[in-house]
């Protein structure tokens, strides 16, 4: 039976034989392909997870120092740089006793203080106020020092000064004319008070 038949048969068993190879193959290959996908995905979640951690882990580590800067700045007390009123008709009316105060110890003479509308800049309110007054150079240099260097701290905008003596005036030696000076004090309050 080595004729054609016995050929055809032995044919017949090596296809089935490598169809059944390729089968197991495909079957096993259709598990393990997914398995491994879903390996290698929880692989890198782990990988990504272990990192997140160890950097919390180094964050968490700074906390005694940032705890200490935290101290550091409450010591320094920053507040102190914003008017103490928390509301703004209150914080103007501070500011403006402040400026007065510093004008008229400085030799200077106020004529008019104005409140001018408050501003809200996010957690912040801006405070202003526009003064007039009349003073001779060493007055307003010491008045405009005294401002910008003070506590709380206030800046000094739209400022506009005019002499008040003719272009042929000549002062005696040691005498400063008066001039008129035109600006506006802002200072901020937190607004969250």
């Amino acid at each position: 039976m080595n004729g054609p038949m016995g050929t055809a048969a032995t044919r017949s068993r090596s296809i089935a034989f490598g169809i059944l190879v390729a089968a197991v193959l495909f079957i096993v290959a259709g598990v393990a392909v997914p398995a491994w996908l879903l390996h290698q995905h929880y692989d890198s979640a782990i990988d990504d997870l272990g990192d997140r951690l160890s950097r919390y882990q180094r964050i968490s580590a700074t906390r005694p120092q940032v705890l200490a800067a935290i101290e550091a700045m409450r010591a320094r007390d920053p507040r102190r740089f914003y008017l103490k009123a928390a509301t703004a008709p209150l914080a103007a009316a501070e500011m403006q006793d402040l400026a007065k105060n510093l004008i008229e110890a400085n030799g200077g003479k106020v004529i008019t203080a104005q409140v001018q509308a408050s501003k809200e800049e996010g957690r912040y309110r801006q405070v202003s106020v526009n003064l007039q007054f009349t003073a001779n150079i060493v007055s307003l240099r010491r008045i405009l020092n005294g401002l910008e260097t003070g506590q709380p701290t206030l800046f000094v905008d739209n400022v506009v000064v005019r002499t008040q003596v003719p272009a042929t005036f000549k002062p005696a030696p040691g005498g400063d004319p008066e001039m008129f000076v035109q600006f506006d004090v802002i200072g901020y309050t937190l607004g969250g008070n």
